[in-house]
């Protein structure tokens, strides 16, 4: 049952509290399911002091599972790329997928490395649900989260889509090859293995399947950090929409209980320091890896789209449709990152706006003056900046998936 809008004008019954407890406990669930099930599935999520023992065990486990498959993606694909293949072409057909373990493995450290501020950041969602008292409120957190949760299914859905395609449908369909009356039976990843031959049977079921297990561990990596970041994000445009609702009513208080102008601005004041403290605290755990994810979405853009005509050239049909896949995915992923970057920014200025706007001139003119700060700290912007050095913005995703292509055409002049 929704609660009445004006609820904070009178004393809340043990009822209500009870069912506004619930609610907002509920919809928390709801907005962090979808990164919570992924992380926790490769140990990435934080681990409390009363977590059971059999959790802690199954977490750090699945840290050294996840880079047990690192290791076994990139190590003999290195070897195969220096001490085997002598041409470029195919050195770069192995290079994808290295390049694509490599920018995981380093987001996938860069979280292990953050797991405490991970868990400040969680702390700091919690006790905001738990201050949403107002059902206009709840409803403005439900819609960023149903955004965030919206983005980080397409993200899911994408990844592994493309991933299925690449792990095994593309060797598959590919068949055996005979040269020098030798059988060459694909794999995703081509790979040098000093201790065993790879084409030998069981070894090559052996290998195949722990490609796709890596490759699985690798796609999980990565819509983890996404929907990781579309959480984190979308919360602050929650809370940000309602520092806009509680600007507007500074004037009137008529969602508030505050009876005083100066303590409607004080509360004010304290929802701005702390929501932009969050933003803080995000930054510091998503530079990284949205820098990996700038360079990575670069070279990966690039070398897809090489594939691409070697696939044409070659008149592989499933070859096609697999990089075609990979390349939306990797666009996509980085287009949800900006995309959130941008959502932020925009909110911010959203926020700037109001302040400026506000009818201050119906205050008197001690209470005016306390919106000084109010006004300047609304208008500094918000933005998530990758490794201190771009913003995460629409304008900065033309910009990225530009220089991809301007990359590919030298790779394809000189190649």
């Amino acid at each position: 049952m929704p609660i009445d809008i004006k609820v904070t004008k009178h004393k809340l019954t043990i009822e209500d509290e009870k069912e506004i407890a619930t609610r907002n406990e509920q919809t928390l669930n709801y907005s962090m399911k979808i990164p919570y099930n992924i992380l926790t599935a490769i140990g990435a999520w934080p681990i409390y002091k009363d977590t059971p023992l059999i959790g802690k065990i199954r977490s750090y486990s699945m840290k050294c599972v996840c880079y047990f498959f690192f290791a076994f993606i990139l190590i003999p694909g290195l070897l195969r790329i220096f001490v085997i293949e002598k041409s470029t072409r195919a050195k770069l057909k192995i290079f994808g997928p290295l390049c694509t373990c490599s920018t995981n493995a380093i987001k996938y450290s860069i979280l292990l490395v953050h797991n405490d501020k991970i868990k400040m950041c969680l702390k700091h969602i919690k006790e905001d649900w738990e201050r949403v008292i107002l059902q206009e409120d709840h409803e403005f957190m439900l819609s960023q989260a149903r955004t965030g949760r919206i983005l980080a299914t397409m993200s899911v859905c994408f990844i592994y889509g493309a991933g299925l395609f690449y792990r095994t449908f593309l060797p598959l369909s590919k068949g055996s090859v005979v040269i020098n009356n030798v059988t060459i039976r694909p794999l995703a990843c081509p790979s040098y293995f000093v201790f065993f031959d790879e084409q030998k049977s069981p070894a090559y079921e052996l290998v195949f399947l722990g490609q796709f297990l890596g490759g699985f561990t690798v796609y999980t990596v990565g819509s983890g950090v996404c929907g990781l970041a579309a959480f984190f994000i979308m919360h602050v445009c929650g809370q940000l929409q309602i520092l806009i609702r509680k600007m507007n009513d500074v004037i009137e208080g008529k969602y508030s209980n505050e009876k005083s102008p100066d303590k409607r601005i004080a509360e004010i004041v304290r929802h701005q320091i702390r929501a932009r403290s969050f933003v803080k605290q995000v930054e510091e755990i998503l530079q990284y890896p949205c820098l990996a994810e700038i360079m990575g979405c670069t070279s990966l853009v690039c070398l897809v789209l090489y594939y691409l005509i070697m696939e044409w050239e070659d008149s592989d049909m499933t070859g096609l449709i697999t990089f075609i896949l990979l390349l939306v995915s990797f666009a996509f992923n980085m287009f949800i990152f900006c995309y959130i970057g941008e959502l932020l920014s925009e909110q911010g200025t959203k926020v700037g706006l109001t302040s400026c706007t506000l009818n201050w001139n119906s205050l008197p003119p001690k209470n005016a003056k306390c919106l000084i700060p109010v006004i300047l700290m609304s208008n500094y912007p918000l933005k998530i900046v990758a490794g201190k050095l771009m913003d995460m913005s629409l304008s900065n995703f033309n910009n990225i998936i530009k220089t991809a292509v301007g990359y590919f055409n030298i790779l394809r002049n000189s190649v």
